[in-house]
């Protein structure tokens, strides 16, 4: 499985929001697997992920708001520098998840994700601090 770096912050926080339907079945589907799966192996990626597959901004497999100030693709290497994680690098998603816990705060969090659409809801720290026994 291939996920990009922002999508592990958005999966905290997921409750069922989306673009459309197909994109958020094909969300909570990624999300339950890898929460059953934990030791599944993932290809940590900066462009377009099993989750962007049914993203109506995929297009012919690009993000159409990809590389501009701000864009998924910066907010993908932010996150994967706080995580120490390099893109091409295959991690288990329990490993992942356990980077997060470990180097992720709501303050960076905050820098990198502030002008997302989603961000505003709160979903996603509040996922951050449920992950790190908050909440």
């Amino acid at each position: 499985m291939e996920i990009r770096g922002h999508h592990f912050l958005c999966m905290l926080g997921f409750r069922g929001l989306g673009y459309d339907e197909k994109f958020v079945k094909n969300m909570d589907e990624i999300i339950r697997k890898l929460n059953n799966e934990q030791d599944m192996l993932i290809k940590v990626v900066d462009n377009v992920d099993n989750i962007c597959a049914m993203c109506p901004n995929n297009v012919d497999g690009e993000c159409k708001i990809e590389n501009y100030p701000g864009s998924v693709r910066e907010k993908d290497r932010a996150i994967l520098e706080v995580l120490g994680i390099e893109v091409g690098e295959i991690l288990s998603y329990k490993k992942i998840i356990n980077r997060i816990r470990e180097k992720m705060t709501e303050e960076k969090m905050r820098d990198i994700c502030r002008d997302c659409e989603w961000f505003s809801l709160g979903y996603c720290l509040e996922g951050l601090k449920k992950l790190k026994g908050g909440v």
